[in-house]
């Protein structure tokens, strides 16, 4: 399977290249600059050097002896390279993204049908609302509050036990109390969920 290992990249004050001057090296330039890279375009044709410094490239420029001519300095520089419609020459995959809030959900063919993947990833978004985006930011606060909390006063949990509670407090309708309103409830069944054996005999 190509692409196999799927990540997420902190690009943020990186220096990051796009080659190309159509509407896909600009959407990716947009993109990498959503994301906090510090983004060169360059529209002319690649020279050597163009790399210099990068952390990740980007190729839309059309034609395939130029791709070929940046994949090969790329190798050399130990940059990451997508070039756009060649997978021969990508050491990466750009997926199909959906966002809410810090919540990314990203579908990749490998390359193999991106189309597919955009479709996949808008049935997704008439599933996945921003509500889902809301309870992240809140599992995120709570997770924050407890781990300052155990720190501070160790209930000798170990880690599988707390993984453990993890998944067994969001099997509870948590998404369902955010989309109807009532994320004050949902924080209090989550803290609950969370909390040791005592505790949850308190609250029951």
């Amino acid at each position: 399977m190509p692409f196999a290992f799927p990540v997420s990249l902190e690009v943020a004050g990186r220096r990051c290249v796009v080659f190309g001057s159509g509407p896909m090296a600009r959407g990716r330039a947009e993109a990498l600059l959503d994301a906090g890279a510090e983004v060169t375009v360059i529209a002319r044709p690649h020279e050597d050097g163009d790399l210099a410094g990068a952390f990740l490239a980007v190729a839309a420029t059309g034609d395939a002896a130029e791709t070929a001519r940046i994949f090969a300095e790329a190798e050399r520089e130990g940059v990451l390279l997508n070039a756009v419609d060649d997978p021969a020459h990508c050491h990466f995959a750009v997926p199909a993204v959906l966002r809410r809030g810090d919540l990314v959900v990203s579908v990749s063919t490998g390359g193999r049908a991106p189309g597919y993947a955009g479709r996949l990833r808008d049935e997704l978004g008439r599933v996945v609302g921003p509500e889902y985006g809301t309870l992240l930011d809140l599992i995120g606060t709570v997770r924050a509050e407890l781990r300052a909390e155990r720190k501070a006063a160790p209930d000798g949990t170990d880690f599988d036990q707390w993984a453990k509670r993890w998944r067994e407090a969001l099997d509870h309708d948590l998404i369902g109390l955010v989309r109807a309103g009532r994320t004050g409830e949902a924080r209090t069944l989550l803290r609950a969920a969370l909390a040791d054996d005592d505790h949850q005999e308190a609250v029951a």
